[in-house]
């Protein structure tokens, strides 16, 4: 099964990659539903790097969901920039999941009118066995609640360097 979404952000493509290589911005777009936090001991990276963190996550911040790692690598495909996450689940929930989780960064196509853009496609394919249909609600509600904060924080995103 999978979940996705597919939203027009008011920032350059290239804000918004820069936004998706921030661990904040991750935490940002699912709290309160989901509660991200490093498990490693300096805590979350300035930046995503290619080699994995360890991040355990909580459901509205109480619930365990278990630990994961995030792997992130960067691809191009046509005129759209991916940021894949490899990582694996290592307990809990996580640790049933199987996940391929990509998002796509390519400029928006232009209407007259109105202000250049990012078209961002943010598409999680998982597979937890007979859970697999008791999880699709839970995590359809978390990316339609990415989906609304993608879109309320991008115009705030600037350049880092």
């Amino acid at each position: 099964m999978h979940v996705q979404l597919k939203v027009v952000l008011a920032a350059s493509p290239a804000v918004v990659r820069d936004a998706l290589a921030n661990p904040a911005v991750m935490v940002a777009v699912t709290t309160p539903l989901l509660v991200y936090r490093s498990e490693e001991l300096d805590g979350f990276p300035r930046r995503w790097s290619d080699s994995a963190q360890r991040v355990s996550a909580r459901i509205l911040g109480v619930f365990p969901l278990g630990r994961t790692h995030v792997s992130l690598r960067w691809y191009r495909v046509g005129d759209a920039d991916v940021q894949e996450d490899t990582g694996r689940g290592i307990a809990g929930t996580f640790a049933l999941l199987r996940i391929r989780h990509r998002m796509a960064v390519s400029p928006a196509p232009h209407a007259s009118g109105l202000p250049r853009g990012t078209l961002l496609r943010d598409r999680m394919e998982f597979h937890a066995g007979p859970l697999t249909p008791l999880l699709w609600p839970g995590l359809w509600l978390v990316w339609q609640w990415r989906g609304f904060r993608l879109r309320q924080l991008a115009p705030t995103w600037t350049r880092r360097r």
